[in-house]
């Protein structure tokens, strides 16, 4: 396991729900015994519909919330036993909505060096270069230095949040439904800066998406998941070919192409 960046063993995530004010409180299974490895590199896409337990899988991954049983590994290390700014050296998340994760009332500048600032990097001096490195890295002007998240469209938002999960070099990326908020017009752009990322700097992802385009587009490995289980993980050629698990199946026939006739995947009779 020596090129092994996430490894997820067995993982459970029960929440109490209420089932009112009489009664017993009842548990609410969200991941129910996932087990999954990412290599070095890799991207694994995880796909399923909305509550099938995505977003609560990849918020353990991130040590965002402890499982209820089983334990996450990054690079060889518990995630639950880092400190946090260990763990946020290791990992880092891309949200979804750039609109929101974004503090309205700094800078760019501002918003790109507070990691440096939390994380006591010492050399203070450089920080605004490695700032506008970064910037240019992820194709941003110089000029939105000192400008404020409202006067960036949707694409620039997002280029600012890559830059600013990328800004203390992690090794893996939680990229949750990075392109979903934006027009269709820049999804494409977006992608494939995440792709030229992903090779310059050796990342590894873990996409989350409900669009099945996009995985296919990105993705090395697909997990699928359905009620808090992955029903199927395969490289992602295969998956899309030859899907085997029912659900797999009935998931990428429900993808509407122009042409009626033909199908997402190719079936073998």
């Amino acid at each position: 396991m020596a090129d092994t960046m996430i490894y997820g063993y067995d993982l459970v995530k029960e929440y109490p729900i209420s089932r009112g004010m009489f009664k017993r409180k009842e548990l609410l299974r969200a991941v129910g015994g996932v087990t999954l490895q990412v290599n070095k590199g890799e991207v694994l896409g995880l796909v399923g519909e909305s509550g099938c337990g995505k977003t609560t899988l990849a918020r353990l991954i991130l040590g965002m919330i402890p499982p209820t049983a089983g334990s996450v590994e990054i690079a060889g290390q518990n995630i639950n036993k880092l400190a946090r700014l260990e763990r946020a050296k290791t990992i880092q998340p891309i949200f979804q909505d750039p609109y929101s994760s974004l503090n309205p009332s700094k800078t760019i500048g501002s918003i790109l060096t507070l990691p440096l600032r939390i994380q006591r990097d010492r050399e203070s001096h450089s920080w605004e270069k490695r700032v506008r490195q970064t910037m240019d890295l992820v194709g941003l002007a110089q000029r939105m230095y000192n400008q404020y998240p409202n006067q960036l469209s949707g694409g620039q938002r997002q280029r600012v949040a890559i830059a600013r999960a990328l800004i203390t070099r992690p090794a893996v990326v939680v990229c949750d439904e990075p392109t979903s908020a934006l027009d269709v017009s820049v999804q494409s752009q977006i992608l494939n800066l995440l792709k030229e990322l992903r090779e310059e700097l050796n990342l590894t992802y873990v996409l989350i998406s409900h669009n099945l385009a996009v995985v296919q587009h990105m993705a090395t490995r697909v997990a699928v998941m359905y009620f808090g289980h992955v029903v199927e993980e395969e490289k992602t050629n295969i998956l899309f070919e030859e899907p085997k698990h029912e659900y797999t199946k009935k998931l990428l026939g429900s993808i509407l192409v122009p042409d009626p006739n033909k199908r997402i995947f190719n079936k073998k009779e």
